[in-house]
């Protein structure tokens, strides 16, 4: 691990460190700002907030949920589009390796596309993540499930006729190997509010809560989870559209499922707006599209380098 405290905010330097550091020597990094750890009054809680990110960066699990299914995968995906550069993008893929869903694979491929959130390089990155699961554990998962984040309503029908077959012509290269498949489309970018009726008039709902009827789409299996508790403002739920539903999960344990990931983002002590594979997957895209524009080496596969 290397650890380096810069004087000032340069995004210059910042890059120059990241990029030595994923690239060429294949070795985690933590970087500082000297200002950060210079108020004596919050220095024990910046230092332990530090600690934990070092303790993930290096392989470390912070904290677990309970998740009862057996041999369950979980995968996540975003993309990242580079403004400097018109129709160039990075994938972030980011899936789980242990049965209690706390260390993740990563595999960020590059990919050219012209506007249109469509990943093509995604047997790929399904096949590097199954390469390096089956020494591990000797067997392959029964039940994958996929959340792909930032797709519109109308590149629905594309995901599903496009990047769901691309995930099911993996299996045909093993024998006897038919895993349970489900993709879910996360739209966190929307204008619906939720509400809950009190004696006192309208507050925020309670985190988990659910709203999977009346206002959902009428040609989809969807709901809208809000896992957030905010102080201020209006609380936004989370869009969850169920594209493929191979696993033939009930409609509760997606649910569960679903609510449950979004516990397991070590970047942040409560829940997030997304499952934790999604803003994994959105943390390494950025942070290599942004900053390293390059492959990070293959040896920091297995750790959360990018938080």
């Amino acid at each position: 691990m290397a650890v380096v405290i810069f004087p000032t905010q340069r995004e210059d330097k910042y890059s120059a460190v990241k990029r030595l550091c994923c690239v060429e020597l294949c070795l985690p990094s933590q970087c500082i700002i000297s200002r950060t750890i210079g108020n004596e009054n919050k220095l024990r809680s910046v230092t332990q907030k530090i600690a934990l990110q070092i303790n993930c960066k290096l392989g470390g699990e912070l904290w677990a949920v309970k998740i009862p299914m057996q041999g369950l995968m979980i995968c996540g995906i975003d993309v990242y589009h580079d403004p400097t550069r018109r129709g160039a993008s990075v994938v972030g893929f980011v899936s789980s390796i242990n049965q209690m869903l706390t260390k993740w694979y990563l595999r960020p491929p590059h990919e050219r596309s012209a506007g249109v959130r469509v990943v093509r390089p995604l047997v790929a990155c399904l096949v590097g993540v199954m390469s390096f699961t089956f020494p591990l554990h000797h067997s392959l998962p029964r039940s994958i499930v996929v959340y792909r984040d930032g797709v519109s309503d109308g590149a629905l029908n594309l995901v599903e006729e496009h990047e769901v077959p691309q995930l099911a012509t993996i299996f045909q290269n093993f024998d006897s190997y038919e895993p349970k498949l489900s993709f879910v489309v996360v739209q966190k970018r929307i204008n619906t509010r939720v509400f809950l009726k009190t004696g006192r008039g309208m507050d925020n709902p309670v985190p988990g809560s659910i709203v999977d009827h009346t206002i959902t789409m009428r040609s989809w299996y969807d709901f809208f989870l809000v896992s957030q508790h905010v102080r201020q403002g209006t609380v936004s739920p989370t869009h969850y559209i169920v594209v493929h539903d191979g696993g033939k999960l009930k409609v509760d344990n997606m649910q569960r499922l679903t609510y449950k990931l979004t516990h397991l983002y070590y970047n942040w002590p409560g829940t997030v707006r997304v499952p934790a594979p999604c803003q994994y997957a959105h943390k390494l895209a950025y942070l290599i599209g942004q900053n390293v524009k390059k492959v990070p080496a293959a040896g920091l596969c297995d750790k959360l380098f990018f938080l």
